[in-house]
């Protein structure tokens, strides 16, 4: 789980956060390729306090993070919330990359964001499920557009 709000150790390195992880059944030895080569930043700010990174180099951290267990399902909520769009382009390759091997659901705001790594998408209005399908048909929907996203 990546939570909204980052929720990294602020007071620990890098290797330290991504080492709290293997506490749920990871093994970040085997996955190390792997996530430094989704987020190479944090190869090269490895030992660096959490507090010590940037807003967006935090939301890779915590994607990072939630990377070392073995999850079949990992939930990422609002994963580009505050980023500047440099970084979330690379938010976004990391989660496709991702989503190869693992099942994402995505919470996501930012419609281009959604449109780009969902295949399939649910609105929720007040709490309630109001329209689902694929993400291409959505595009192509207008009304939904505009009555939702406040766009066409």
């Amino acid at each position: 789980f990546v939570p909204e709000h980052r929720a990294i150790f602020r007071d620990l390195s890098v290797l330290e956060n991504l080492r709290i992880a293997e506490r749920q059944k990871g093994d970040l030895a085997r996955k190390e390729e792997f996530i430094f080569g989704l987020f190479p930043d944090l190869k090269r700010l490895i030992k660096l306090p959490g507090t010590n990174l940037s807003g967006g180099q935090q939301q890779m951290l915590a994607v990072a993070r939630a990377m070392v267990p073995d999850n079949k399902l990992l939930l990422i909520d609002e994963p580009s919330e505050g980023l500047a769009p440099v970084i979330i382009e690379q938010m976004i390759e990391a989660i496709q990359k991702l989503s190869e091997t693992t099942t994402v659901l995505l919470v996501e705001q930012n419609f281009i964001v959604a449109s780009k790594l969902a295949e399939r998408y649910v609105i929720i209005e007040e709490g309630q499920s109001v329209k689902q399908g694929l993400i291409a048909d959505l595009i192509e929907d207008k009304e939904t557009i505009h009555r939702y996203l406040g766009a066409a």
